[in-house]
């Protein structure tokens, strides 16, 4: 009898007991998912800022602040007053009372590098919101480096068509440096070229580098390869650089013309070559050679040795002394040959003068000169058609001829009614001649006569005006 009242009092405290705690549990929970205010901060994200340069963040909240305080790196936690700055740091915003929490940095310093945080203590709360944005101190990058594949030739000299790897890196900068690759002044890379950043854990340095290919023409010989390397930590780029040398064969040229050569007076002859290295070369006149610095047999003509222009272009004359009209009728070749591989320039000589405008070949003489006589029958062709009335212009002389029909059938329907059995009218305007009742004949004899294209209008015959 007595245990049962016991146990249902033992349930009952066991349920109570849980329901205490269920409430602590809820009512812990609750202040736990409680929301802190909420911090907005700018900048952002991530500033880099130079030394010796001014930077400002603020920090805002939606209510008024209590506490306003920040943490720099190297200086520590700071409380901060809307008063005057100390050792260059001050109070920053439009003050607290409007939620605004913010830092003015006079001259950053490199300690400044890291993560700065604000910790905000609203006046109806208990606890601190936080907010925090990373400072880049920028430090510049070392002098980039520029690397390329080895060539076929040796080391640093390639072939024409050959494929050229580059990689361009700038290395220890902070933040990352921006990197570009140039030939002279020409940008190259791939479409899909980008600058890949490698972040080391030493000082926070990053390791920027760029790769790139290029198909090597002749024209790139000579040309200077450029790795450049841009920071905000730099007044001007650091930039390293590397002359291209490209091997090919003497280029293919038409032949070359010159003209303007005068009888009994010294010729030259000029001819620029493009090869690398340099070629061998040896003058052709008719079946005679001539090598390069010599005169021929007759010591009329004489050849220089090769200048070099620079590049791969290389300049040759041959000198005749006294040009006669069979010099101009003779064949002139200049034969080039290197390591690479040879050509054969050939070159015609006129007394004409040279002339104006593009040099043109005889094909294209020939479709101008077609073209023109083409034009000059299409001209003829339109007025002989326009004067004899022919072809398209056929209806045009039909409607002159029925217009001027019209215009002989208007000038004979003007013809008095009465007069027309009389072809042999002396004057087809005189209509009648009226006299005044009574008899007698009025002084003012008037007439029928167009005037202003009418037919009513009477004219004085002695005044000739309008009546």
């Amino acid at each position: 009898m007595c245990m049962k009242p016991a146990t249902s009092r033992c349930k009952m405290t066991t349920t109570t007991v849980w329901a205490c705690v269920f409430a602590v549990l809820c009512a812990t929970f609750v202040k736990a998912s409680r929301p802190n205010a909420v911090v907005d901060i700018e900048p952002k994200r991530e500033t880099a800022v130079r030394v010796g340069e001014s930077l400002q963040i603020l920090c805002k909240a939606a209510q008024p602040l209590r506490v306003c305080r920040v943490e720099i790196p190297g200086e520590g936690s700071i409380v901060l007053n809307e008063g005057p700055s100390e050792d260059g740091i001050e109070y920053y915003g439009d003050g607290v009372k409007t939620g605004q929490c913010g830092v003015r940095i006079a001259k950053v310093k490199e300690i400044h590098d890291g993560t700065f945080k604000c910790s905000l203590t609203t006046v109806n709360a208990r606890q601190e919101a936080t907010a925090s944005l990373k400072i880049i101190v920028a430090r510049p990058p070392n002098n980039p480096d520029l690397r390329t594949s080895t060539g076929s030739v040796q080391r640093n000299i390639y072939r024409k068509g050959e494929k050229l790897e580059i990689s361009c890196s700038a290395p220890s900068g902070r933040p990352a440096a921006n990197i570009s690759l140039f030939l002279d002044d020409e940008p190259i890379g791939n479409d899909d070229s980008r600058t890949v950043v490698y972040e080391t854990n030493l000082d926070d340095n990053s390791l920027a580098m760029q790769n790139a290919s290029r198909s090597l023409d002749w024209t790139d010989n000579g040309k200077t390869l450029r790795c450049v390397a841009n920071h905000i930590a730099l007044d001007r780029p650091k930039e390293t650089t590397m002359q291209l040398e490209i091997y090919y064969p003497p280029q293919p040229h038409p032949t070359f013309e010159r003209f303007g050569y005068v009888i009994g007076r010294q010729g030259i002859i000029n001819v620029t070559v493009h090869a690398n290295p340099r070629p061998r070369f040896i003058w052709r006149v008719n079946d005679e050679k001539i090598e390069e610095g010599r005169p021929d047999e007759s010591n009329r003509l004489e050849t220089s040795t090769a200048v070099d222009l620079g590049k791969g272009a290389w300049s040759v004359i041959l000198t005749i002394d006294s040009v006669q009209k069979s010099d101009t009728e003779k064949e002139y070749a200049l034969q080039a040959n290197n390591n690479e591989g040879s050509y054969e320039y050939r070159i015609v000589l006129s007394t004409s003068s040279e002339p104006a405008g593009v040099d043109l070949d005889a094909g294209s003489i020939i479709g101008i000169v077609v073209g023109v006589l083409v034009l000059v029958l299409i001209i003829f062709l339109v007025i002989f058609a326009r004067a004899t009335g022919r072809w398209c212009f056929a209806a045009r002389r039909r409607g002159d001829e029925e217009a001027a029909g019209d215009v002989g059938a208007g000038s004979e329907a003007h013809i008095t009614p009465g007069d027309e059995d009389d072809e042999d009218h002396e004057d087809p305007r005189i209509i009648d001649e009226k006299v005044p009742q009574g008899g007698q004949e009025n002084p003012i004899h008037a007439s029928t006569e167009y005037v202003n294209g009418r037919t009513d209008v009477k004219k004085d015959e002695k005044t000739d005006t309008p009546v």
